[in-house]
Order: C-alpha cells, then sequence, then structure tokens
C-alpha cells in the first residue's frame, strides 16, 4: 500500500510565504504602449509617429520572477544592471546586456504613484527647460556638453526626428534593497523607460536643425497656450522628490 505523506497547513504556509518573499527580491518590467500619448505631441510638432520596436536590440524585454528560468537575459538587464541604478547605486561592474540595446532613452522616475504614459510625456516634454530657449548644441557623449543630462536625453528621445521611428516601453518595479541585498524598506521604487530607435543623438551631431526644433518648440507653446485657457497647469515631479532616482542620461554603461 502506497503511504499518505501529510503535509501541515503550517508548513504549507511557510512555503508559500518563503517563495512570496523571493518573488518580491525580484524587479518586474512590464510592457506599456505609449505610443498614443508620446505621438500625440510629436504630430504637434510635424514629426513622424513612433511604431512598435521589433527586435532584441531595439525592444525592453518584459519580465517576472515566476519567468526568470525562461528569461536570464531579461533577469540579469533588470535585475543586476538597471535597478541598481533606478535604486541609486553605481554601475555594474559586469554588463553585458545593456550594451546590447541601441537608441536613446526616455527614463521617467515614479513619484505619488502617478505611473501611467500620460504622467512620464509630462515629465520627458518638461526637459525643454533644459536647453534655455535654444537649439540643443552639438552631442558629444552622456553629459557632453553637461546639458545631456538625464532630462534633456529623455526630452530627444520622446522627440526624435529620425525616419520610420519605433519605441519600446517598460514599467519597472524595483525592489527597495540595501547592500548586499537587505531589504531596507518595503515596496519597489518604479519608473516608466523608454528605448527610441534609431538613437537621435549621434556624436558630434546636433539631434534637431532649426526647422525642426522651431516646430518643437512652437507646438509646446501652444500647447501650455490651451492649457491655460483651459485652466489647467501641467504638473510634473518635484525636483526633491526625483532627485534621488535620477540616472545620469540614464548612463547606458
Amino acid at each position: 500500500m502506497a503511504r499518505l505523506s501529510f503535509v501541515s497547513p503550517l508548513s504549507l504556509s511557510l512555503l508559500f510565504g518563503q517563495q512570496a518573499v523571493r518573488a518580491q527580491d525580484y524587479p518586474t518590467a512590464v510592457t506599456l504602449d505609449c505610443k498614443e500619448a508620446m505621438n500625440k505631441l510629436r504630430k504637434a510638432a510635424g514629426l513622424p509617429a513612433f511604431e512598435d520596436a521589433v527586435g532584441d536590440t531595439f525592444v525592453l524585454p518584459a519580465y517576472s520572477h515566476e519567468e526568470s528560468r525562461a528569461a536570464p537575459v531579461a533577469e540579469t538587464l533588470w535585475k543586476t544592471e538597471i535597478c541598481p541604478k533606478v535604486l541609486g547605486g553605481g554601475r555594474s561592474r559586469n554588463v553585458t546586456e545593456a550594451v546590447k540595446l541601441t537608441g536613446n532613452f526616455a527614463y521617467y522616475p515614479v513619484t505619488d504613484g502617478k505611473k501611467e504614459c500620460s504622467d512620464a510625456v509630462e515629465y520627458w516634454k518638461g526637459g525643454l527647460s533644459q536647453f534655455n530657449d535654444t537649439i540643443p548644441p552639438t552631442f558629444q557623449a552622456l553629459n557632453d556638453p553637461v546639458v545631456y543630462n538625464d532630462r534633456a536625453v529623455s526630452f530627444v528621445a520622446l522627440y526624435n526626428p529620425k525616419t520610420s521611428p519605433v519605441v519600446s516601453c517598460v514599467l519597472l518595479q524595483c525592489p527597495n534593497a540595501g547592500v548586499g541585498g537587505r531589504r531596507l524598506a518595503a515596496g519597489t521604487t518604479d519608473a516608466v523607460i523608454c528605448l527610441t530607435n534609431p538613437a537621435p543623438l549621434e556624436a558630434r551631431s546636433q539631434p534637431f536643425d532649426d526647422e525642426q526644433w522651431k516646430k518643437i518648440v512652437d507646438s509646446l507653446s501652444l500647447s501650455e497656450e490651451e492649457e491655460e485657457k483651459g485652466g489647467v497647469s501641467p504638473v510634473v515631479p518635484s525636483v526633491a522628490l526625483i532627485s534621488a532616482a535620477v540616472i545620469s542620461a540614464f548612463a547606458l554603461f
């Protein structure tokens, strides 16, 4: 006669509790479709609409702990390489996956639980202020010249002027943890991240010509006038709230 094994409810609760804790130590990356929110601004500026990105070097992969065995590349990208930067840490010593991605990032550090594409786009378009009403200068590298910080690069990525532009976006949720993985607080630090291609920022080149820049600035000025007439003032995260989560031009590695 076969033996019947008995697992107590306490043992089961401990088992599932341990599994839940382990899952909380992993990030999640959920695919977002931000094309509508982004293309609304792009259309007003006379720029071509974003289409969905296709291909490993253009697409930000979705990820969850339950799928980790089937997606080791995504786990390395988000858990090992990107989340440490989102949480304010330094660059990972061994970067293997992020360097395979091409394009430029638009990065929005979520605050007050505002994690919709519309919130991210509102933040990114505010990057216009970084250029002090002048056409963006010749780009050399991230932070060179210094105007090309994370907010400015996100603005350029949003208004990517290249032909046949494509975009891939995720909502990334990184578990709050300290040195060595010790959890410091419950919950996650979240960010909306989009990757746009072809890369609008190239060494020794300006991202926009005079005509493109004028259309962008004019469209934003008109948008502001319409918001003021409607009694609506755009709300963006304060510098104080985002300072701990800022990634220097999403300093890609």
